[in-house]
């Protein structure tokens, strides 16, 4: 059987320097890291939580599709957020990201960097499209 090589995945806002990769690619999964509120410079974009949750999203939806998939191929997420106070608004702007049937998903409350409000990581399958 041959080795499945782990290869890097990168979207166009990650911040670079950082000791991760924004994705792992590895066989027919993708491993997307925690993503944020972040522009194409690097800067946390500051807003209310439907704002950056709709950014997070944007820049998840980046390194999926870089990796070769889509968000109707994401299988599990995880969404950190600061206040669970956000949880409805957040859940509203995330349900419009993602098709029927919709990830498997947890979401708990932390203390994020940054100012961030939300994060969200999760895995996708890389599907032959």
């Amino acid at each position: 059987m041959p080795a499945v090589k782990k290869q890097a995945v990168r979207g166009d806002s990650a911040p670079t320097g950082l000791p991760f990769s924004p994705g792992i690619k590895l066989g027919d999964l993708v491993f997307i890291s925690g993503q944020g509120p972040i522009d194409k410079n690097g800067k946390i974009v500051q807003g209310d939580i439907s704002a950056q949750t709709r950014l997070t999203l944007e820049n998840f939806k980046r390194v999926t599709e870089a990796a070769g998939s889509g968000m109707e191929d994401v299988v599990q997420t995880t969404v950190y957020l600061k206040n669970l106070d956000d949880y409805a608004v957040m859940n509203e702007v995330y349900a419009s990201f993602f098709p029927e049937p919709r990830p498997a998903r947890a979401t708990v409350q932390a203390g994020l960097l940054f100012g961030m409000l939300v994060e969200v990581q999760g895995i996708a399958y890389i599907s032959d499209k």
